[in-house]
């Protein structure tokens, strides 16, 4: 038999009540903390588990306290930008009803120039809608205007504008002549001496996206594509830079009707490229042979523009170009980067002047596990270049008209002094005649183009309308989201608490248990102590 020594039942003893103590003091944490582990080596599997939804419960707060409310925010600025530019289209449209109307005199139609003018300030404005200071319609750039401001130190520098056009581009507009009947030398005063020579004309055109541009151009082509790699297919029209500054009204008229054939007139001022027919038959023909390629037939042309005024439209959100700044320093907007020798971008990376890549750009926001959501609206799907184009182009139309009533109203009124049967009675009725059937024309035409615009600013309602639609399934689809997230975020807690939290009333039990158990052990541990091999001899 093994022999049993007083060092070993007071060793054994002691291990035993020191369990009853670990025993006891691990209950008693985690009654003090509430938690069934105070360390990770307590129990492996709950630490894990713990740090799991913890990391699940951190990321869903962020969804559910930042992100999302963050999206509902910027969606609502969106929003609201857009329902005041609704507004301003309502406004627009009351003042072509009322423009369309043959019953105005002159005092009417420049109440309506002067109303569709601020109408037209208003509307870009409303573009520069910004949510803590980040702009919404402008893409990743958020920290720039859509528009230029007043107080932009840019307003003077160099912008190379590439544009592109797709066939429906090339327009048909109406032009009246007034030119004089000398032109070649034409009087100082801008009357016209026979009504012959006053006109209607109907040119082909592409309508730029700015015009005031810069004079000196040199004469080039605009090039035509479609396709790319071996069934790319191009070609090119001709045209010819000329600056209408300072010319008469007869020399103008020169050239916007007598446009060489198989070319285009590039006239700076306007921002205008006048196709001949031939030309424009070239163009119209290339698209049609070329519908199938892949990527689709386009038109492109580069031109400079160095004159901005506060409200114009910023060209790096809507085109690749090249700000050249005061310094003489070029920064490119939307261009494709260079590329090495094995067809990947240079580190760092430069852009490469001869692949102009305009994308718009999506600002997406994480709202969920794995579920992003895109929250801006671009601005080249509201705040496009031909609104203001076709607006100004109505202000030019409503000038010209009230400009032909003060004429023949002048006309008349010298008229009327004079003495019939004189030369100078009967060359003043042949400049009235003249007068009256260019505001004749002019009348015409303007009611047409306010007429016309009603169909063309309905589309662009329309347009805004769509994104307003997008905005607002946007936005549902955001809440249905936030009402999942609450409910995960709520789940994931319950989960984390049952996973670490202490039943207070059962650990309180065992605690009371485990406290009894350890008195008993001291109380045994005791009474043997007390015993000794001496006792029993």
């Amino acid at each position: 038999m093994m022999r049993i020594t007083n060092a070993m039942m007071t060793s054994n003893t002691k291990n035993n009540i020191n369990i009853n103590k670990l025993n006891e003091d691990r209950l008693n944490t985690q009654i003090s903390t509430g938690q069934v582990i105070s360390r990770p080596s307590e129990d492996p599997v709950v630490a894990i588990r713990a740090l799991r939804l913890n990391t699940n419960l951190s990321q869903l707060t962020q969804y559910y306290k930042k992100n999302i409310p963050d999206a509902q925010a910027w969606m609502n600025v969106t929003e609201t930008a857009l329902k005041q530019t609704n507004e301003i289209f309502t406004n627009i449209k009351e003042n072509l009803t009322a423009g369309a109307s043959d019953n105005h005199t002159a005092t009417d139609r420049q109440k309506i120039l002067e109303s569709l003018k601020g109408l037209r300030s208003e509307l870009y404005s409303s573009g520069n809608a910004d949510y803590a200071e980040r702009t919404v319609f402008t893409g990743y750039r958020t920290g720039e205007s859509l528009t230029f401001l007043a107080t932009d130190k840019d307003l003077n520098w160099n912008y190379k504008i590439h544009e592109t056009f797709d066939v429906n581009s090339l327009e048909t507009f109406n032009y009246v002549t007034c030119g004089t009947q000398n032109t070649a030398t034409p009087p100082a005063e801008d009357y016209q001496t026979d009504e012959k020579y006053v006109t209607r004309n109907d040119i082909s055109r592409i309508r730029l996206a700015y015009d005031t541009l810069d004079k000196n151009l040199a004469d080039g082509t605009i090039k035509l594509t479609a396709g790319e790699g071996g069934s790319a297919v191009t070609d090119n029209i001709a045209y010819k830079t000329k600056s209408i500054a300072g010319l008469s009204q007869a020399k103008i008229d020169e050239i916007y009707t007598d446009i060489p054939d198989n070319e285009a007139v590039f006239i700076p001022e306007t921002g205008e490229l006048l196709l001949s027919k031939g030309a424009a038959a070239k163009y119209t023909k290339f698209f049609s042979d070329n519908l199938d390629k892949s990527p689709a037939p386009s038109a492109s042309f580069e031109y400079d523009k160095d004159q901005w005024q506060s409200g114009d439209l910023r060209p790096e959100h809507y085109f690749a170009c090249v700000q050249t700044d005061e310094d003489g320093k070029d920064i490119y907007y939307n261009y494709d980067p260079k590329l090495d020798g094995s067809g990947k971008p240079l580190v760092p990376t430069e852009p490469d002047p001869n692949k102009p890549h305009f994308v718009n750009q999506d600002l997406e926001v994480e709202i969920s596990f794995n579920q992003k959501i895109t929250i801006n609206t671009h601005a080249n799907e509201v705040y496009t270049h031909d609104i203001g184009r076709d607006v100004d182009e109505l202000l030019a139309a409503t000038q010209a008209t009230v400009d032909a009533d003060e004429k023949r109203s002048t006309l008349k009124k010298a008229l009327s002094s004079m003495t019939e049967g004189t030369t100078e009675y009967e060359e003043t009725q042949k400049k009235l005649a003249a007068a009256e059937k260019e505001f004749s024309f002019r009348k015409d035409k303007m009611q047409k183009l306010f007429s016309a615009g009603l169909d063309t600013f309905a589309g662009y309602a329309d347009r805004n309308d769509v994104a307003i639609a997008n905005i607002g399934s946007m936005q549902s689809r955001l809440t249905i989201t936030k009402e999942r997230v609450a409910d995960q975020l709520q789940s994931f807690k319950e989960l984390a608490d049952s996973n670490i939290n202490a039943e207070l009333t059962e650990s309180s039990i065992d605690f009371a248990s485990a406290k009894l158990a350890l008195e008993a052990a001291q109380l045994a541990a005791g009474k043997i102590a007390q015993q000794t091999l001496l006792n029993y001899l």
